[in-house]
């Protein structure tokens, strides 16, 4: 068995038509798994923003430094494929 995935208007009714031809031939609908960020995830990503711009009331950061934070962290993965 195997996934396909799907990118279409939902408003095509050519579309509409081939899948509804699918479905009837035996294929099934998987509803996607939802990602949802670990506790684990979030709090590397806080010590990282502390470890950057200091501890901060409520651990509240600008969009201006998450920005900044995520270019620089993007970069490095960049640069580090080229060293």
């Amino acid at each position: 068995m195997q996934t396909i995935t799907l990118k279409y208007d939902e408003r095509n009714t050519l579309i509409k038509s081939i899948l509804e031809s699918a479905v009837l031939a035996g294929a099934t609908l998987v509803e996607p798994k939802k990602q949802v960020d670990t506790l684990k995830v979030k709090e590397d990503a806080l010590k990282a923003y502390q470890k950057m711009f200091g501890k901060r009331k409520d651990n509240k950061y600008t969009d201006n430094e998450i920005f900044i934070f995520n270019s620089k962290l993007r970069a490095s993965k960049s640069f580090a494929k080229y060293v």
